[in-house]
């Protein structure tokens, strides 16, 4: 925060929005790329399931 002169509040919001972007990301690479035609989808959605749990645990927190 201090090497781009932000506030933690401004920090705070910018990263909500890269989370918010990634979610998009993951969800349309899990619908329509290549790889789900490639990988079983049990193993796509363990890590989904896996990614879910991370972000419930650290979804507005402080840590």
């Amino acid at each position: 925060m201090r090497e781009y002169g932000v506030s933690e509040q401004e920090a705070y919001i910018e990263l909500k929005k890269q989370v918010e972007n990634a979610w998009k990301d993951i969800n349309h690479e899990l619908m329509f790329s290549e790889t789900s035609k490639v990988v079983p989808m049990p193993v796509l959605m363990r890590s989904l399931n896996l990614t879910r749990v991370i972000d419930f645990l650290y979804k507005d927190g402080e840590d």
